[in-house]
């Protein structure tokens, strides 16, 4: 076999999610909602890299990525790389970059936060959570209400339909 052999093939016209942090792939397949699509999809995971020793690759035919899917990725894996294909070329690339303030991405935790309030009514205070990104590496992002500190495995997301998603990987 040919060490130049492809061993994820090319895709006609997509996305291609590159330079995943090594054991996110999964991860950003569910909490981006990309795993739900009925595209054809090739995932490499614990790839060799020359950049990074083990890095993960996500293929996916047809499907092109929000601006919220992309800050998803910057929070999991500020060195991905997000590739627009079209014709089996790269017409688009781009780095993924971590915003200075996180809004209506991340649940906080603290329960006496504003975010967490409860009205006489029975329903939540309609107020947004925002963060602020102290340090991208390693992550640590503020409540801008309540003040409370996170680090990366300590994030909730919230994601489609407002569900919590919590992050099962650890960084290597």
């Amino acid at each position: 076999m040919s060490e130049d052999k492809l061993k994820i093939e090319k895709i006609r016209k997509g996305t291609v999610i590159d330079h995943i942090n090594a054991g996110y792939a999964l991860t950003i397949l569910d909490l981006t909602g990309i795993a739900e699509s009925p595209n054809l999809m090739t995932i490499g995971i614990n790839v060799l890299s020359k950049k990074i020793p083990k890095k993960d690759i996500i293929k996916i035919e047809n499907v092109f990525l929000n601006e919220i899917q992309m800050q998803q990725i910057s929070i999991l894996s500020p060195n991905a790389t997000i590739s627009l294909i079209e014709d089996y070329k790269v017409i688009e690339k781009k780095k993924v970059k971590i915003p200075e303030i996180i809004k209506k991405l991340i649940v906080c935790q603290n329960i006496t936060c504003i975010t967490n309030a409860e009205l006489p009514s029975g329903g939540k205070e309609p107020i947004d959570t925002e963060f602020t990104v102290l340090t991208e590496k390693p992550l640590k992002i503020q409540c801008v209400y309540c003040d409370r500190i996170y680090k990366l495995d300590e994030i909730t997301f919230i994601s489609k339909g407002r569900k919590e998603k919590k992050i099962k990987q650890q960084i290597l």
